[in-house]
């Protein structure tokens, strides 16, 4: 054996050897974790890449059943992942007779009964931009042919029943299946044989509440919609917090609002009501001698309406919140006469009942008329949760039921729903107002003639309904003594003032006070309320540099300051007993600029050095707008004038005797 250096000649061969031996070990150990990896992981790959999930984008909601007892509806599905195979099956379920059965339709947790109808599978051969659009045939007695070659074969449900028997609502179900996943989503269909003699009258409340600026775009695009549809009666109602703030910004998404809130009361059949907000304590401000405030309430919201879109608003008030019989009282007094309110106000909400559809009277206040929401279609239309395809199916076949409940009722019913911009989106008003054209079922109507009280108690519906009573919010006497404080000062400031939007502002922050709560909820919204209207007084103040006065007949130069952009009436109080002044000693002023120069005409000034009280104030005399204490120096009675005079009149003097003494020596000397 050869020795190379201090090793053996073999001895790197070796170790060589070994060490690829330890290589390869790690190689294959890795390569079974990748391949293990590999075989739990790419089955899921492959799993997602063909699971084929998809959404209702369009669905008929009725259909009209022929002579015959056929029909047909279509289907639009949107698909995410399609797939390269696409197999479908419409089932049909036995007809709902009870609301319950609708929440699981609408939850999408499906009928538990056994279907009574199955197209059973079809495959779906044609996507545009993932979608499908395929239609179903409904027959009794004789199949008819598929309108779509979307199906590689006709897609039928079979009714076992025929003309009028078949009429109602059922749920049905989509089954679409890939290789490896199933997907099922729940709708509604209504099938009717004939005409309907009554639909129902579907009052639809767009509530534009301060919420609809948090998300003004949306807003925006939902009363766009509502302009797009003219011939649809609509009511939008008018919160004073929203319209104030419309008034007063400027910035172009709040501006693009306002256009789009203007437009979509262009058409005659748009309408807007008053809508306070929902917590005002309208027993509160009675109980507490502020009465005139429920009726400020009311017509703060129109009188913004009016400024802002050029409309005036419908008699009724939509009432959002928590609603007592005590409220309802005081705005009966105030002379509310229709009164919207929501269901969960009722001591039995109607919509549990077959007893709906009908104004009524609630007890102490006999003079209004009182519509109640429908709490669970006002729940379907703004459930965000549900996409807005399969909503409008769901919301107009849900007005469907509430026609089969009594399809031959003798007198109008009438559905009060209230929708949210920021809950409802464009796709589905625009689609709902739609659907509602070619509905049998349902017409939308004018809100006000839904109060007629030919219509109370009709349709087998009670005329008085009961509302809970509830424990009256308390009102500590600072609450009452600051409110009442505030509204005087609030009411004067803007009598004096010409901005329209500074006085809304502060009758705005007077009104959002008074709500329900604890004493020190509201004194602190009182608090805010004073703190607006401090923030405007500051504006204003009167130049406190000293005057010199140089006596009897001279004018008085006071200078008033604004740094508002707004003019504003006011009275200059001049208070002092050294002066008199010809013209009074207040004067009217017209503060319009940012310095505003008096010259005041005085007399029989008394004294010397005098102090000038000046206080400015609204031409009621309730609110202090400045005021200043101001030196005014008379020059001409002060003790230096006169020393200066005697001064003058010695060295007169002395020069007169001096001059004679000297011509007297002259002459003598002479």
């Amino acid at each position: 054996m050869r020795v190379v250096g201090d090793g053996l000649v073999g001895e790197p061969k070796v170790a060589c050897t070994s060490m690829f031996h330890r290589f390869s070990t790690w190689w294959r150990a890795l390569s079974v974790v990748l391949l293990s990896l590999a075989t739990v992981t790419w089955p899921s790959a492959a799993h997602a890449e063909t699971t084929a999930s998809f959404i209702l984008v369009h669905q008929n909601p009725v259909v009209l059943l022929s002579s015959q007892s056929s029909g047909r509806f279509d289907t639009t599905l949107h698909f995410k992942n399609p797939g390269k195979r696409i197999t479908a099956q419409v089932s049909l379920y036995p007809r709902i007779i009870a609301r319950s059965q609708l929440t699981p339709i609408i939850n999408d947790s499906g009928d538990t009964s056994p279907s009574i109808a199955t197209t059973g599978n079809f495959t779906i051969t044609c996507l545009t931009h993932d979608s499908a659009t395929f239609d179903v045939a409904l027959y009794s007695s004789r199949a008819s042919r598929s309108h779509t070659n979307c199906e590689n074969r006709a897609a039928r449900l079979h009714l076992n029943c025929t003309g009028a028997s078949c009429d109602g609502v059922y749920p049905i179900s989509y089954s679409l299946s890939t290789l490896n996943s199933t997907q099922t989503t729940w709708s509604l269909l209504s099938v009717q044989s004939g005409a309907v003699a009554r639909p129902l009258h579907l009052d639809i409340i767009e509530n534009l509440d301060p919420q609809s600026l948090q998300h003004a775009a949306a807003a925006t695009n939902v009363l766009k919609v509502i302009a797009h549809h003219p011939q649809a009666p609509f009511t939008i109602t008018a919160d004073y917090r929203t319209l104030e703030a419309l008034q007063s910004s400027g910035s172009s998404v709040d501006l693009a609002f306002r256009t789009a809130y203007n437009k979509a009361l262009v058409s005659p059949l748009h309408r807007a009501v008053s809508a306070p907000p929902a917590d005002i304590d309208y027993a509160g401000l009675v109980s507490n001698g502020l009465a005139t405030q429920v009726n400020q309430q009311i017509s703060l919201s129109t009188t913004l309406l009016r400024q802002v879109t050029g409309r005036y608003a419908d008699s009724p008030v939509v009432l959002n919140g928590t609603v007592s019989p005590a409220d309802l009282e005081a705005l009966a007094d105030a002379h509310v006469s229709d009164v919207v309110v929501p269901e969960s106000s009722l001591s039995v909400a109607p919509s549990t009942t077959l007893e709906w559809g009908a104004p009524f009277h609630v007890a102490n206040s006999p003079s209004l008329s009182v519509l109640a929401t429908d709490g669970p279609l006002n729940q379907l239309v703004n459930d965000v949760a549900i996409k807005p395809g399969r909503r409008t199916v769901l919301a107009l076949d849900t007005l469907a039921f509430l026609h089969f409940e009594e399809p031959n009722a003798p007198t109008q019913r009438s559905v009060v729903v209230e929708m949210s911009p920021t809950r409802t989106s464009a796709a589905f008003v625009n689609d709902f107002l739609g659907g509602l054209n070619s509905s049998p079922f349902a017409v939308t109507s004018s809100l006000a003639p839904s109060f007629s009280s030919s219509l109370v108690g009709t349709n087998g519906a009670p005329s008085t309904r009961s509302l809970p009573t509830s424990n009256p919010s308390t009102w500590s006497a600072n609450n009452v003594s600051s409110l009442l404080f505030t509204i005087g000062q609030v009411n004067s400031f803007n009598q004096a003032i010409t901005a329209a939007p500074v006085a809304n502002a502060l009758s705005v922050a007077v009104a959002e006070s008074e709500v329900i709560g604890g004493p020190t909820t509201r004194q602190n919204a009182i608090n805010e309320a004073e703190s607006a209207l401090t923030n405007q007084l500051e504006n204003f103040s009167v130049d406190e540099s000293s005057i010199t006065f140089t006596g009897a007949g001279s004018s008085l130069p006071i200078t008033l300051l604004s740094k508002a952009n707004y003019s504003v009436t006011a009275v200059v109080h001049l208070i002092t007993d050294r002066l008199s002044f010809p013209k009074g000693d207040d004067q009217v002023v017209t503060l319009d600029s940012s310095t505003k120069s008096l010259s005041i005409p005085t007399s029989n000034h008394r004294g010397s050095d005098l102090t000038l009280q000046i206080v400015v104030t609204t031409p009621n005399n309730q609110v202090v707008l400045a005021r200043a204490a101001i030196q005014v120096r008379i020059a001409g009675n002060s003790i230096v004038g006169y020393l200066l005079t005697v001064a003058s009149l010695l060295v007169l003097a002395f020069w007169w005797i001096r001059t004679y003494r000297r011509t007297s020596k002259g002459r003598h000397a002479r």
